[in-house]
């Protein structure tokens, strides 16, 4: 699976559990994914790092679906993106 494209909707910041989280919208080679990113950082975080963590977090979820745990298929980020969201990959 090469994720081409990576929006950010709804993205939302829970102070009682110092969480911002929001949809992950991955546009791959074969479809779009929708997932929930949570990620553990203060609301003063910098719009970079939230973002990082919020696609590590989709990315996590993507690798314990069964046909990415199995190996069977792997998640690859176009060579466009920057370096840190290839980095996730």
């Amino acid at each position: 699976m090469l994720i081409n494209k990576i929006q950010f909707d709804n993205l939302r910041f829970a102070p009682d559990r110092t969480q911002h989280c929001a949809v992950v919208i991955l546009t791959t080679d074969e479809s779009t994914l929708c997932l929930l990113g949570k990620v553990d950082l203060p609301e003063s975080a910098a719009r970079d790092d939230v973002a990082l963590g919020l696609m590590r977090d989709a990315l996590r979820q993507i690798r314990q679906m069964p046909e990415f745990r199995t190996r069977q298929d792997v998640v690859q980020i176009a060579d466009d993106a920057t370096q840190e969201f290839r980095q996730t990959a």
